[in-house]
């Protein structure tokens, strides 16, 4: 019996610079549920340092990682 995956894979992800603080996220979803949105992540720099609902400093990082490797930063 394989084991099942809860992976859901074929989304459509892009990320993109707002500002020095602020990353946008868009995600298109080819499967069932809601089929595309908009989000961001911020870093508490943004905030004066204080926790926010958008505030993934970790997150940020490794996306923000991502954008200079590839000269979008």
């Amino acid at each position: 019996m394989s084991k099942e995956t809860k992976t859901l894979s074929g989304l459509n992800v892009n990320i993109w610079k707002q500002d020095e603080n602020t990353i946008h996220l868009s995600i298109k979803n080819p499967h069932e549920g809601k089929e595309a949105w908009l989000t961001s992540i911020e870093h508490t720099d943004k905030h004066d340092g204080k926790q926010m609902a958008r505030t993934h400093n970790n997150l940020f990082r490794d996306l923000k990682s991502i954008l200079e490797t590839n000269g979008k930063w």
